[in-house]
């Protein structure tokens, strides 16, 4: 499978996907590893329903996105979404490439520390990324395709 970006974005598919970067990278495949979605049927068809025309998606757990990237040799360019860090660290073990992924929004709450505008973790989830990045992922916090990109790992003091 042609993975032209993976993105952690806990909206999942939504205008700034749809409109930004499958425009901006000509994404054709769309494929949300979530597991708790891909068991509900009603929240999974009102995440299809943002799809636009043209392109393709599906909503799998993680193991069976993980078992479709690893099977496929597709060289349709595809957008890889999850939820947070937990979900992509499972991807991770399951054994997903990921040389570079696009950190674009997991919203605040209660106990999340704010580390760009649009990203912020609890202190669990600042170790998850941390792991992430001294494993070798390129962490890139970036809402948009213009948007300047940060580097993730250098905020959470990652070492690498």
């Amino acid at each position: 499978m042609r993975i032209s970006l993976i993105r952690v974005d806990d909206r999942l598919i939504h205008g700034q996907v749809v409109m930004g970067w499958t425009q901006a990278l000509g994404i054709e495949q769309i494929l949300v590893a979530d597991d708790e979605i891909a068991v509900d049927e009603t929240q999974k068809q009102l995440l299809l329903m943002a799809v636009p025309t043209g392109v393709t998606a599906d909503v799998l757990s993680i193991a069976d996105s993980a078992m479709i990237v690893d099977a496929s040799d597709s060289d349709v360019p595809t957008l890889i979404l999850v939820r947070g860090p937990a979900e992509l660290a499972a991807l991770h073990r399951e054994g997903v490439s990921m040389p570079r992924v696009n950190v674009g929004n997991v919203h605040t709450g209660p106990d999340r520390k704010r580390l760009t505008k649009e990203v912020h973790a609890t202190p669990e989830e600042i170790g998850i990324w941390r792991e992430l990045a001294e494993a070798g992922v390129k962490l890139e916090a970036r809402w948009l395709p213009s948007s300047p990109v940060t580097d993730l790992a250098r905020l959470i003091g990652a070492q690498s």
